[in-house]
């Protein structure tokens, strides 16, 4: 908790047990100047107060009655105080000709007006503006504001400033606040699958606190656009700590300095094709890596992997397709971006249909298009008959329910607020085929770990309640994995995420 070091202007009379807990006084201040002098006018704008000068031994200063220069007093407020803190408003106009004049006029306020403004940190109007300036000059448009500061800081005043600044406010503090952020999170456990150019962190943290604000916003952004309060512990663990960082860049700012932390982090990609055979595949470009599915059956090995080393659910290859490769490399890698396709169909930027390395979704491209989406998979497929209709033409009715009834017990019982979209992508007419996408590792690994809570155990339950492990009949003992590659479908709709659709070129093998 922020609590204000202040030198205190006026009486201490009204000064109630709930000020003493948020303000820290650390002198009494007091002034002498025009209002004595009878020469008290209220400036009608800034231009009037820029006119204003000061002469010599026009405005004298007292701190815990002993009287100090104009320096002495910065060098107070540049070290053991926030700000003069004035009890009356009445005193605080009054000065206010000359506060401005001495460029001090950022750190004096009403008392009133510290405890409402600067409840989570230190507060300064030109900050705000400053901070708001900065994120525009040096190109991060999509910064998350964790902590609501413009929220709390009367950015609702400008409902058509065209930001596309993002803001956590757990309870709007008034509606029109909506018309300055692109978007409103109640929560940050909200827009966990969403990335940023920035995380805006603007409260007063300890160490470890912030420590603990960049781990809960790690997979957010690779940026981290902080305010560090002059003299504040933190101020002093950056300065000792920043090399975990990859580059920081100071701004100064009114008792302080905004900091932008660049992360240490990785760009690395990795794009899986899935094959179960000798797919004929041409060189392909760097972060491109063939995985052979279902090798726990196989005489021979295709590719560059293997799903069957380590922890792996090969052996239900047969039952489940690509899904054992998907989980494979769930489990032994850890690349930053990750791209899961087929041998016969693979991701592209440009128009082709038809197979060409050239024009095979690049490293960039996947980076750059995941920098404003969350992402990529092939577009909807619609229809004229409802998935679960589809699915019984592929194998039988009986089987085709029995499948679709026992995955659905087992979400009911595992992942029950997915049920609803389940049912839905079932009796539906649209659906994302193939099982195909890329996207940042947060979101792969959650879609991971909802998918693997429930689909290897209900596989063996429909294993174990009918003969499909004894056909040989591809329509039969691959009706898990015709349902299996459409629970992505269940799992985007579910989730708040910026799906990017891409095209997707085919090869006839």
């Amino acid at each position: 908790m922020y609590v204000a070091r202040v030198l205190l202007c006026g009486s201490m009379k009204n000064f109630s047990d709930d000020m003493r807990s948020r303000v820290q006084i650390v002198g009494r201040i007091k002034f002498v100047g025009a209002a004595e002098r009878g020469e008290f006018v209220v400036p009608a704008n800034n231009t009037a107060a820029d006119k204003f000068t000061l002469k010599d031994g026009d405005f004298k200063i007292f701190v815990d009655g002993a009287e100090i220069s104009v320096d002495n007093l910065r060098g107070v407020l540049d070290g053991s105080a926030d700000y003069i803190a004035f009890t009356s408003r009445d005193e605080f106009l009054l000065r206010f000709r000359e506060l401005y004049a001495l460029k001090l006029i950022d750190r004096a306020l009403p008392l009133t007006t510290i405890l409402t403004y600067a409840a989570e940190g230190f507060f300064a109007l030109n900050n705000a503006a400053q901070v708001f300036n900065l994120i525009h000059a040096i190109n991060m448009p999509r910064t998350l504001d964790v902590d609501g500061y413009f929220a709390a800081n009367d950015f609702h005043m400008f409902p058509d400033s065209g930001s596309r600044i993002e803001g956590v406010v757990d309870g709007v503090t008034f509606p029109a606040i909506e018309n300055f952020y692109g978007r409103i999170y109640r929560t940050l456990d909200d827009c966990k699958f969403r990335f940023f150019d920035a995380v805006l962190l603007t409260a007063e943290r300890s160490p470890a606190e912030f420590i603990d604000a960049l781990i809960a916003t790690e997979a957010l952004s690779d940026n981290v656009l902080t305010f560090v309060r002059r003299g504040s512990p933190l101020e002093s663990w950056l300065a000792a700590h920043g090399d975990a960082f990859r580059k920081i860049s100071a701004y100064p700012a009114v008792n302080g300095s905004w900091l932008l932390l660049n992360k240490r982090t990785s760009a690395d990609f990795a794009c899986y094709v899935v094959t179960h055979k000798d797919a004929q595949l041409p060189a392909l470009p760097d972060g491109y890596r063939i995985i052979h599915a279902g090798h726990a059956q196989a005489t021979q090995t295709f590719g560059d992997v293997v799903d069957d080393s380590g922890d792996n659910i090969s052996r239900l290859n047969l039952y489940l397709n690509e899904i054992t490769a998907l989980y494979w490399i769930w489990k032994h890698t850890r690349h930053a971006f990750i791209g899961f396709v087929h041998y016969r169909r693979f991701f592209t930027a440009k128009t082709a249909t038809t197979f060409s390395v050239d024009d095979l979704l690049t490293a960039d491209e996947a980076r750059e298009i995941l920098r404003e989406h969350d992402i990529i998979v092939d577009g909807c497929k619609f229809g004229y008959i409802p998935l679960r209709d589809w699915k019984a033409m592929l194998s039988t009715r009986p089987l085709a329910e029995h499948v679709i009834a026992t995955v659905r017990k087992y979400i009911a019982a595992r992942q029950p607020e997915y049920l609803a979209a389940y049912d839905r992508v079932n009796d539906g007419f649209g659906t994302f085929c193939y099982e195909i996408f890329v996207t940042r590792r947060k979101i792969f690994d959650a879609y991971c770990a909802w998918l693997f809570d429930f689909i290897v155990d209900a596989t063996e339950e429909i294993l174990a309640t009918t003969d499909i492990a004894a056909s040989d009949d591809p329509r039969t003992y691959r009706a898990v994995s015709f349902l299996a590659e459409h629970l992505l479908g269940v799992w985007l709709i579910k989730n708040r995420l910026r799906i990017k659709t891409l095209p997707l070129m085919f090869r006839d093998v």
